[in-house]
C-alpha cells in the first residue's frame, strides 16, 4: 500500500520571502530584500536517501531535484513572488523490515503577495497568516515550526508527522 505525503514546502517558500536587509552597523551597502532570492536548502527533521548516495540528510533539496528552480522575488514596492514546488512522499512497504520511501515531484504554485520589513526580518502575510524570515548578509532563513506534514511507517503502522521545516534562500 502507497501512502501519501504532502510537502506543504510550497507555503515554506512563501515564507521565505523574509528576506531582510543588512543589519550592520559599518556597513556600506544597505541589503534591502529587493530582488531575487534562490532556494538552496530545504531541510526536515526525518532524514531520507532518496538519492542514493548511501547518505541520509534531512535537506530535501539536496535529497530530491523537485526544489531547483524555487525562488521568492522581492519588488521595491512591497510586492513579492513565490514560486515553489511541491513534493509527494510516501512509504514503499515490501514487508515490516523492508521498506523505503519514494518521491514524486509535482507542479506548485505560483503566488504573488505583498511584503513588509522591519530590521533584518522580512514578514510575508500568507492566507491570513504571517511568515517570518531573517537576513544575513546575502541568505534568508525561513524556520516554520510544525509545518511539514508526511506520512511515514515503523515496520507495522503508517503514522502522520508534523515536522519543522527551515528554508535557507541566497541572493542572487
Amino acid at each position: 500500500m502507497r501512502t501519501k505525503l504532502k510537502n506543504v514546502v510550497v507555503f515554506v517558500c512563501v515564507l521565505c520571502f523574509m528576506a531582510c536587509s543588512s543589519d550592520d552597523d559599518n556597513s556600506d551597502s544597505d541589503l534591502g530584500p529587493e530582488g531575487t532570492w534562490l532556494l538552496t536548502s530545504l531541510s526536515v527533521e526525518t532524514a531520507f536517501d532518496f538519492n542514493t548516495d548511501g547518505t541520509a540528510t534531512r535537506d530535501l533539496f539536496e535529497e530530491t531535484p523537485c526544489y531547483d528552480g524555487d525562488f521568492v522575488s522581492f519588488e521595491s514596492e512591497g510586492e513579492a513572488r513565490v514560486v515553489s514546488a511541491l513534493t509527494f512522499i510516501s512509504p514503499n512497504v515490501i514487508s515490516a523490515t523492508d521498506y523505503s520511501y519514494d518521491f514524486e515531484c509535482l507542479t506548485g504554485f505560483d503566488v504573488e503577495t505583498n511584503w513588509s520589513q522591519s530590521g533584518n526580518t522580512v514578514t510575508i502575510q500568507l492566507q491570513g497568516n504571517d511568515v517570518f524570515g531573517t537576513i544575513t548578509g546575502n541568505t534568508l532563513t525561513v524556520f516554520i515550526p510544525n509545518f511539514f506534514q508526511m506520512e511515514l511507517y515503523n515496520g507495522t503502522d503508517y503514522y502522520d508527522v508534523t515536522e519543522d521545516v527551515t528554508l535557507i534562500y541566497i541572493k542572487e
